[in-house]
């Protein structure tokens, strides 16, 4: 019945609203081919993939509205009450700024990751490669996919040196300090949330916002999405060297073509839509990207499906290609980023530190040899012990660049503390009382410091004994 007053209101001009749209006849082809399906994620060069095979058979299925057998007055009486009855669906997008608008600020908050790697002993034996694209959901906060962020993890024998994010349109540099993964991701880019995100040193100047839970409920098949990111076929001819180049990236626009679920035996309702289905013509390098609706960020593209192509050479290698095979992209609902962000503002997820150990293995995000985040730390802390056991007070202050500093003060001297934190907040330093002091033990503090509310707190030890002799707090002033 819906459709029927979306035809007839159409047809006599009288339903404002693009949703109201013509119900006319749809075909659905299916061309004869023989091929290698596989279901990409799209963003690394590397992503999981699904391979099947399927052989199509060409056949054309119409369906449409038949008035056969319908009297003439009775067709009258039903238009004139489906025009009656037609009102204009609410549209919370009805004041969308231009598609030129929105794709300026999306080029402002979209980066490329970037990493170097090492292939020879060489000051500039070098290698950079782009893995994917990222936009800025938050100061320090750029958001991604889960199999951007697992790459990550998951390195093998790479040697990574570094891992950085380049701007679209000013090559800025910035710095990516931690990697972290959505909890509930499985590996599968269509089955589970595809969300990652990578905290960042320097403040990133443009962010986006994510879609209201009313603007996400307003979307509807045949809405318009746009993207802003790096396909992997145009940086092969446009190479990005972080420091060097300027990065463009590549906007591309769409419509919704579906909504889905994770479990594909649910009915798909608007309050349980996990994947959205779009038709913008995109190429593995563009995962990560922000599939915007009006402004705000509806999805996270992050798959799409591809052919893929094995051809042999004189010398019988084997070379594998890929190209996409319809313009059939998913993105991953906005509301598992919502979910992930709340995670990261919640301290209930970590992460792991970047660059990744050449081992491929990470930190589980307490501990790595990963880069400092000062610039979230930053200031001078005082704080000290009230136990009688270890009464003292101390000092340090934690630079914008990272680096440690300190001091502290017992009733027998003041001792210089080192050391530093990671850019989970753990924090250890050591004083130097067995160098001044002849036969003293060295003191150790061991603890974890909260960037938002400037609070730190630990354990106190010396070198007598593994066991804390006492607790410590302090704070930034």
């Amino acid at each position: 019945m819906k459709r029927w007053k979306a035809m007839a209101a159409s047809m006599s001009g009288q339903c404002p609203n693009a949703r109201c749209g013509v119900m006319g006849p749809e075909w659905i082809n299916f061309t004869d081919r023989f091929r290698l399906p596989k279901m990409h994620a799209d963003g690394s060069f590397w992503g999981n993939m699904l391979l099947g095979l399927e052989l199509m058979e060409t056949h054309s299925m119409h369906t449409g509205v038949s008035l056969k057998n319908v009297g003439i007055k009775k067709v009258a009486l039903m238009l004139a009450a489906m025009v009656a009855g037609c009102t204009s669906v609410p549209n919370l997008s009805s004041n969308c700024p231009s598609n030129s608008e929105t794709f300026a600020k999306l080029t402002d908050a979209a980066y490329a990751v970037v990493f170097s790697v090492r292939v020879g002993p060489g000051e500039n034996d070098v290698q950079f490669l782009t893995l994917g694209t990222a936009f800025a959901i938050g100061d320090r906060l750029l958001a991604t996919n889960a199999h951007v962020t697992e790459f990550f993890n998951e390195v093998g024998g790479l040697q990574i040196e570094e891992v950085v994010a380049v701007q679209s349109g000013t090559g800025e540099v910035v710095t990516l300090l931690r990697a972290l993964t959505h909890p509930d991701y499985t590996g599968n880019p269509v089955a589970s949330p595809d969300i990652g995100l990578f905290t960042t040193q320097e403040l990133l100047p443009s962010t986006l916002s994510i879609a209201s839970d009313a603007e996400l409920a307003d979307l509807d098949l045949g809405d318009e999405l746009l993207l802003s990111g790096f396909p992997g076929d145009v940086q092969e001819l446009f190479e990005i060297t972080p420091g060097e180049t300027v990065p463009q990236a590549t906007s591309l626009n769409g419509q919704i073509s579906a909504f889905r679920n994770h479990d594909t035996q649910q009915v798909v309702e608007t309050d349980n839509i996990d994947v959205i289905q779009h038709q913008i013509p995109t190429t593995p390098g563009t995962s990560g990207s922000a599939l915007v609706r009006c402004g705000k960020v509806a999805a996270v593209h992050n798959a799409g499906t591809v052919t893929i192509i094995v051809t042999v050479d004189a010398q019988g290698n084997l070379t594998q290609d890929r190209t996409a095979a319809a313009n059939n992209n998913f993105g991953v609902h906005a509301k598992y980023l919502s979910e992930m962000i709340g995670l990261f503002e919640d301290n209930s997820i970590q992460g792991f530190e970047l660059p990744p150990t050449s081992n491929g293995g990470n930190d589980g995000g307490n501990n790595g040899g990963g880069g400092q985040q000062g610039t979230a730390f930053s200031g001078t802390y005082t704080g000290g012990i009230t136990d009688p056991a270890a009464q003292h007070t101390f000092t340090f202050t934690v630079a914008d660049d990272g680096s440690f500093s300190g001091t502290s003060t017992w009733n027998t001297g003041t001792f210089t503390l080192t050391g530093g934190l990671n850019v989970a907040g753990d924090i250890t330093f050591n004083d130097n009382a067995d160098v001044v002091i002849p036969g003293f033990a060295q003191g150790s503090y061991v603890g974890t410091v909260n960037a938002q509310t400037g609070q730190a707190s630990g354990q106190y030890f010396d070198s007598r004994s593994p066991n804390p002799i006492a607790n410590w707090t302090a704070t930034r002033q």
